[in-house]
């Protein structure tokens, strides 16, 4: 069939919004049971209202019921909401908040009855002798708040159905706690810790503790708690993981570059004989995400997941020698790689994304002394477009390194244009127009993964750029340190400053470029738009915006947001409202709505706890006020993001359609 020729941005597209919405089944977590060696992954259906499934990789079936949510919200985002151990699969069940257990086909809670949802729990580790006693973080919400939300580590007997604290202190209300982990015979335990105002990634620490195991009231205690890894404010460690009952390995930053590191009684010390300048793991925004696995039971080597150019690379460590080997093979494909756990010897479990197709459940086994990996993908009903697509539709991202100015290098990935039943644009020496997109966070990594919301705009004739802007992980500690202070500065003068280099302005048409993001994404959208610091405030320079749950006004951020973000803005902007009330006023978009000439879209959960409508409806009222361009869309259930098939497609055609009618036709028309 011939090719066809139309202005970019108006190609017609088999990717869908309604395909994209209803396919949208996406792999969350996958984790193993180490006594039975079962697999298990937690999917996100859609379809179901965003319902997280817990499957079997053996049954193929479902672990819990069907009106069952494997999902928990502490620290808002979740995560670590399943684990196994000897044939038994513990969750927590967004429905109740309750913890449950299912074995043999059957379900039973292991926490106490909870109708006013006022206790969160997630992160569960077994005690491998009394397997009965799970250790797990609680979050009380008695006094829902963000200053008065307590956390604390605690017991929960799933035999008697109870809960009983184990670590807790009269700082609960700044404190948090994750990823608890008990040695092999458990007569350790070991955590992350931090408080306010830090955020894991600043200055999480690494505590070890012994276990006491009272006979008589079936209890553990701790003592001789120690400090090992971490200091707030300067250094953090991350992801606690015993590889004998001697030695706990974790991540540290010590080098500006997340390592692995080992906590042994006489020692604390790098594992690798010289510093790797790269990442070992990424922001612990979600609970038990790990980037490692141990590959033999003595724990000497480990299979680890860095980052180099803003995509996963494996690495095999040795321990004993503190050497590292990179995992090569033409099989290995994986742009981004997460939660790795350990099978058996030599044989590991993750979750991968490529950058032509969706999230798999993968299986790999590594032999021979050169440790060749044949990996496999396992089953899942996990996909993102079930439907045909024709070959060569998919956009291809190409990682760039931009130099900006004060020669700074800014990271961003584009996708060009890309539909095989058209050759181009009918109108001559036309540039597509551009959506730029920002990632949230801002502590965070756009990755080069297929994502098809990209595609359903570089299939219907757009170009996609997304910038890692100063402040971003994965590039080390003095690159996301960048953005202290400079919230709202720095991030916006990359974005600008991306687009005019020589690199993207010979490519896309620089005067009809959107900028749109989510949360701290939709923040960075607003403050280009408005803010007396932005250039792109003065001169019109987006030519669109979609601001999906941003913030708005940094004051009243700061008192509504939830406990995990709490103080995170103060390291964020420089100080606090009392050192510093011009900065927070100055940066807030909410003040400066009358300079909005951008056309903006609006997109907003009403059941947001990180970032409440509030800052959406303040925002579209000043526009108003100003007689400004906008337009605003809430969802109903929706909280931090959107889970449920029917606002997945809404947003995308509300957002298409509005650059069409705000940056394509317009054009057109003149």
């Amino acid at each position: 069939m011939a090719q066809k020729y139309a202005p970019y941005g108006l190609w017609e597209s088999p990717i869908t919004a309604d395909a994209i919405a209803q396919d949208s089944v996406s792999l969350s977590t996958i984790f193993v049971d180490p006594v039975t060696k079962d697999i298990y992954y937690i999917e996100q259906r859609a379809p179901e209202g965003g319902r997280c499934v817990v499957m079997s990789n053996q049954t193929q079936k479902e672990v819990f019921g069907k009106d069952f949510n494997a999902r928990t919200r502490v620290h808002e985002y979740g995560g670590g909401a399943a684990i196994a151990h000897n044939g038994s699969v513990y969750s927590s069940n967004f429905k109740d908040f309750r913890v449950y257990a299912a074995k043999d086909g059957k379900v039973k809670p292991i926490t106490p009855e909870d109708p006013n949802k006022i206790y969160r729990y997630a992160d569960c580790c077994v005690h491998p002798v009394h397997t009965d006693l799970l250790v797990a973080i609680l979050e009380d919400h008695t006094n829902d708040t963000p200053r008065t939300v307590r956390n604390s580590l605690c017991i929960i007997n799933s035999t008697a159905t109870t809960v009983t604290s184990l670590v807790s202190t009269e700082d609960a209300e700044s404190e948090f706690y994750a990823a608890p982990t008990f040695s092999p015979s458990g007569d350790k335990l070991a955590w992350q810790f931090w408080k306010h105002p830090d955020m894991p990634w600043e200055g999480g620490q690494i505590y070890v503790a012994d276990v006491q195991y009272d006979s008589n009231t079936h209890t553990l205690s701790l003592s001789n708690t120690k400090l090992v890894a971490g200091e707030a404010n300067n250094i953090s460690a991350c992801y606690p993981l015993w590889a004998s009952n001697d030695k706990l390995v974790f991540t540290c930053d010590e080098s500006k570059y997340a390592n692995l590191w080992e906590y042994t009684q006489t020692c604390t010390k790098p594992v690798l004989s010289s510093v790797v300048q790269q990442d070992f793991c990424t922001p612990s925004w979600l609970l038990g995400n790990y980037p490692y696995a141990f590959l033999d039971e003595n724990g000497t080597k480990a299979i680890c997941v860095a980052w180099r150019g803003g995509r996963s690379v494996l690495y095999v460590v040795d321990f004993a020698s503190g050497s590292y080997v990179e995992i090569k093979d033409e099989s290995f494909d994986f742009v981004v790689v997460s939660n790795v756990r350990r099978l058996s010897n030599y044989t590991f479990v993750f979750t991968g994304w490529q950058s032509n197709a969706s999230g798999t459940a993968m299986l790999c086994t590594l032999t021979g002394p050169s440790l060749v990996p044949n990996f496999q993908a396992l089953t899942s009903t996990a996909s993102t477009s079930a439907a045909p697509l024709p070959e060569g539709i998919i956009s291809l991202p190409t990682p760039l390194e931009l130099k900006v100015a004060g020669d700074r290098i800014v990271y961003a990935v584009y996708y060009a244009p890309k539909n095989p039943a058209y050759a181009g644009s009918s109108i001559p020496n036309e540039k597509p127009p551009c959506v730029l997109g920002v990632h949230g966070g801002p502590t965070g990594l756009e990755t080069q993964s297929l994502s098809w919301l990209k595609q359903y705009f570089t299939s219907r004739g757009y170009a996609w750029l997304d910038v890692n802007y100063s402040g971003s992980s994965c590039y080390g500690r003095e690159y996301v340190e960048r953005l202290q202070g400079n919230w709202g500065i720095i991030d916006v003068s990359d974005c600008i400053d991306a687009v005019q280099s020589p690199q993207l302005s010979s490519l896309i048409d620089t005067k009809r470029t959107a900028i749109r993001g989510g949360s701290a994404g939709g923040y960075t959208t607003l403050a280009a738009i408005s803010l007396d610091s932005s250039a792109a405030s003065k001169t019109k320079f987006f030519a669109s915006a979609t601001n999906s749950y941003g913030v708005s006004n940094m004051e009243l951020f700061a008192e509504d947001t939830h406990k995990f973000e709490l103080m995170y803005i103060i390291k964020l902007l420089g100080g606090t409202i009392e050192e510093i009330p011009k900065v927070w006023h100055d940066r807030s978009p909410v003040y400066f709505s009358a300079n909005i000439r951008t056309p903006l879209l609006v997109l907003q959960g009403n059941d947001d706890a990180v970032v409440p409508p509030a800052q959406s409806w303040t925002i579209i009222e000043g526009v108003l006020k100003s007689k400004g361009h906008v337009e605003a869309h809430f969802f109903d259930g929706e909280q931090h993001g959107w889970r449920t098939s029917e606002t997945i497609k809404k947003a995308i055609e509300f957002e298409r359609e509005w650059y069409e009618k705000s940056m394509v036709r317009p054009t057109l028309a003149a």
